[in-house]
């Protein structure tokens, strides 16, 4: 069981990440007013408030999406993906279930939650 000090340095460490990614998603993206934790990038060529195509609302790349955009749709997802991880932790800590294997219950090791504070199961079930 992670003591009080352990978890708050841990806390810290991921609102410091939150942030951080948070600062990296606004530079190629801004939130999506209708969908809570989704990105939508700024297309080079367009408005930044401009929303993306259907298209890519639909899962598919338009023809006219520069290699930029493409790029920074890449890395938007996955900067999103580890924001919506880092939060989910925060989430858990707020609740008093951070530490804790998603798969078999079983309590997170300290040195695992230290490398990777948003771990979600134990090394036994990483995928």
């Amino acid at each position: 069981m992670l003591d009080q000090k352990t978890t708050n340095e841990l806390k810290t460490a991921l609102e410091k990440e939150r942030d951080l990614l948070i600062s990296e998603l606004e530079t190629i993206a801004t939130p999506d007013p209708n969908l809570k934790g989704d990105w939508d990038i700024k297309h080079s060529e367009w408005e930044e408030n401009e929303i993306t195509s259907e298209e890519e609302l639909e899962g598919g790349i338009s023809v006219n999406e520069s290699d930029e955009d493409m790029t920074n749709k890449a890395l938007s997802d996955r900067l999103e993906l580890r924001l919506r991880d880092v939060n989910g932790a925060l989430e858990k800590i707020e609740k008093g279930t951070y530490g804790t294997c998603e798969t078999c219950g079983a309590e997170i090791p300290e040195d695992r939650l230290k490398a990777n504070p948003a771990a979600k199961t134990d090394m036994e079930h990483v995928v």
